[in-house]
């Protein structure tokens, strides 16, 4: 007899167990949906509009069940040109560009990556978005007296990582939450800095001769990683501005700088198809974008010859006028 009461209350507390694990789960899930049902659907500040696309790609699963309409209406029709002209041409036409496409994957998404959904969204939510936001605005505002015009900024969760956070023209941006390859706070915190100066930067380009080109592209990114580097005002450190980079990388490409700067400015004024930059990065097999780093150091020896603000210039000059005023290519030519 004594025991079945022990066998009883064995199983009586692993059901209490349970049934508690299962209660707590539920709660997490309805905080989040709960959370989510308190966001808005945009944000405008200036003449920046942030889309959160992921709050429907989140409450599309409430209550156990799968509403497609919220997929369609709320994050395809919302900003389709993410969808048709960037993750469409990028990665799978049928997947990105179609209603069912886009209802397939974001079907299964919720459930198969539950967990970094969760931890991933939550995070943005605790560090405020639209205060960061506002604040890089201002910053921006006072160290440059420029403004981004007709940004528009949608915040995702996609099913292949890639982009992060980056885009195609101003008003065809996103920030993905799942992109494991960045740390969310720091995506928002040292990521809106890099792209706000793209924002600016890139619409003074019209009139450049050499916009289409990879040395255009390469000063482009190391005057964005630079401009990081500048808002933080020392407080963090060049190889940190440049995409994170450590210390230990940082010096990797110091020891092969003139091999880099060699390979990559015969390709500066390159006008075809191909990614070539890119190209030499995986061949090199660089710890990070090869051509990232290098703009950082001809934009970085521009505003050491001529000056602590004369950084400011490079949103007027061409960019092949930048590289042979910044003195790099001499620099390059004396190492041994």
């Amino acid at each position: 007899m004594k025991k079945i009461i022990f066998i009883s209350l064995i199983i009586s507390f692993l059901l209490f167990f349970s049934c508690n694990k299962k209660s707590k789960v539920i709660k997490t899930e309805l905080s989040l949906f709960s959370k989510l049902e308190k966001v808005p659907d945009s944000i405008k500040i200036d003449d920046i509009t942030v889309y959160n696309l992921f709050k429907h790609q989140i409450l599309a699963h409430k209550n156990n069940t799968f509403d497609s309409t919220l997929i369609i209406e709320k994050v395809f029709k919302r900003q389709p040109k993410i969808w048709n002209d960037l993750y469409g041409v990028l990665f799978d036409k049928e997947m990105f560009t179609t209603n069912e496409g886009m209802i397939g994957w974001n079907k299964k998404i919720y459930h198969t990556k539950k967990d970094s959904i969760e931890s991933r969204v939550n995070k943005l939510l605790n560090i405020k978005f639209d205060s960061v936001l506002k604040a890089n605005l201002s910053g921006l505002k006072n160290l440059t007296g420029r403004s981004p015009k007709n940004v528009k900024l949608s915040i995702i969760l996609a099913p292949i990582e890639g982009i992060g956070f980056g885009g195609m023209e101003n008003d065809a941006f996103i920030l993905d939450l799942l992109d494991n390859n960045f740390d969310v706070i720091n995506m928002v915190q040292e990521g809106i800095p890099h792209e706000f100066n793209h924002f600016i930067y890139e619409p003074t380009r019209n009139e450049d001769p050499n916009k289409d080109t990879p040395l255009r592209l390469t000063i482009d990114e190391g005057f964005a990683c630079f401009y990081t580097y500048k808002y933080f005002d020392g407080k963090i450190s060049k190889p940190q501005s440049v995409e994170q980079m450590t210390e230990e990388e940082w010096q990797w490409y110091l020891l092969h700088e003139k091999e880099i700067y060699q390979k990559c400015s015969s390709y500066f004024y390159y006008n075809g198809d191909e990614d070539p930059l890119r190209k030499l990065g995986s061949e090199m097999e660089s710890p990070k974008t090869l051509f990232y780093w290098l703009g950082f150091r001809i934009v970085e020896f521009y505003a050491s010859k001529h000056g602590d603000d004369s950084w400011k210039d490079l949103y007027e000059l061409p960019v092949k006028e930048i590289l042979e005023k910044s003195g790099y290519e001499e620099y390059i030519n004396d190492l041994k």
